[in-house]
């Protein structure tokens, strides 16, 4: 069981890095970051924020981009082609293709994170801005929360088609920031129709900006280890579920 997950998630894993929207996002990343260069004699004395800020917030958007689009294919692409068949011909359970799509996707957003994990640092030299492993908890948390949002590209992945599971998905990492303003909609609205939709929305969908914390990197302000553990497994399970979910989805359709 585990080899065979294992064996999907390295073929996943290397027909990704092949993939030129993924080489093209992270060259993106990089060239925005390195474009602090140029803004940072405009900062009027918040150089440094200026630049650890738009390298962790250029980190975060192209990774939940390359999750978007690339997730967005994983499964469809196996329909569309047809290798679908040649995969579940062998002793492969559906469950364990998802699942291992979905390590193979991770695996491939860890390495990202840490190509422009190490890009940011670089840039942070080049521009005399002082060194600091505070940032790294910024990229920590974006990678739980790139789990939650490859768990929802996949699901999308198993039933409709690329450009609408990038679509939702991207839609859902937008809510999913929103998530709070949806409680206080719930609290204010005298409709209780809308009252009962924002709550359900609000439990239902992920509260994604429990897992921003640039804000409190870049301005030196200190993070309750606490709460950074409860979002990681509140990362963990909400993946996991989607995931069966996915599963539930894929099993019911006919190969």
């Amino acid at each position: 069981m585990i080899g065979r997950i294992r064996a999907i998630a390295l073929n996943t894993f290397r027909e990704a890095i092949r993939d030129k929207v993924l080489l093209t996002l992270i060259v993106f990343a990089v060239l925005v970051m390195a474009s602090a260069k140029v803004i940072q004699p405009l900062a009027l004395g918040e150089e440094q924020k200026v630049v650890q800020d738009l390298g962790l917030a250029a980190l975060t958007l192209f990774c939940v981009l390359i999750a978007v689009l690339v997730g967005g294919r994983l499964v469809y692409k196996e329909v569309e082609k047809r290798t679908i068949y040649i995969v579940l011909a062998k002793p492969v359970r559906r469950w364990e293709f998802i699942v291992g799509k979905y390590f193979g996707l991770m695996t491939v957003l860890a390495a990202s994170v840490a190509v422009m994990g190490a890009a940011f640092y670089a840039i942070l030299l080049l521009t005399g801005v002082p060194l600091s492993a505070y940032p790294l908890i910024a990229m920590v948390m974006t990678v739980f929360q790139l789990a939650i949002l490859t768990a929802v590209a996949i699901l999308f992945s198993t039933f409709v088609t690329p450009i609408a599971s990038a679509v939702f998905t991207f839609a859902v990492y937008l809510v999913g920031h929103l998530t709070r303003d949806l409680r206080l909609l719930a609290a204010m609205s005298p409709s209780p129709v809308i009252k009962a939709l924002s709550q359900f929305l609000y439990y239902v969908l992920p509260n994604l900006s429990n897992f921003n914390v640039r804000g409190e990197v870049v301005h030196g302000v200190a993070l309750d280890p606490g709460a950074l553990v409860l979002s990681a497994l509140y990362a963990l399970v909400y993946a996991a579920t989607l995931l069966l979910v996915a599963v539930a989805a894929f099993s019911r359709r006919d190969f």
